[in-house]
């Protein structure tokens, strides 16, 4: 099962690059065939090119809650997201929206299964390089969560 993990967000908002890192960290910590690791600052439709062509999508992203929890992690599937109201938005676009397009502009290329790991912030305004440590102690945590998440699935697949 070719697999995508996504790591999306702006290395220069502090903890808006979380999803970034999470990516890295996978990428360094796995040598699978079948995973593919990218990074986007990309919003919208500019997502469609980056999922086309796998069967599983994994997305690391920050959220702002209304609550914050800086470095809470939650895993969710896509129909968690659009059932609760709480998709992730690339700017441009809902992800969910974006899939569900791209399953209308591209028949049988999209990914099938897709899981999201958010990672809560408290706010993404201040233009720095320096994640929180909270979040940053969290990207690890969801990297290796996102590994285990792979291994299983290699393993159930015949």
């Amino acid at each position: 099962m070719k697999t995508l993990v996504l790591g999306i967000g702006n290395d220069i908002l502090g903890d808006d690059g979380v999803g970034l890192h999470v990516a890295r960290r996978v990428a360094r910590m796995t040598r699978a065939p079948d995973i593919t690791v990218k990074e986007t600052a990309g919003t919208g439709l500019e997502l469609l090119e980056l999922i086309r062509g796998y069967d599983r999508l994994i997305v690391a992203d920050a959220v702002i809650a209304a609550d914050p929890k800086p470095g809470k992690i939650q895993r969710r599937e896509l129909s968690d997201m659009t059932n609760a109201g709480n998709d992730i938005s690339p700017h441009e676009g809902s992800l969910t929206s974006v899939i569900e397009l791209g399953k209308v502009l591209f028949p049988g290329e999209m990914p099938g299964i897709v899981s999201i790991y958010t990672i809560e912030t408290a706010g993404v305004e201040e233009v720095t390089d320096k994640m929180s440590t909270e979040v940053r102690q969290a990207a690890l945590r969801a990297a290796i969560s996102i590994l285990l998440e792979c291994n299983s699935l290699i393993k159930s697949t015949p």
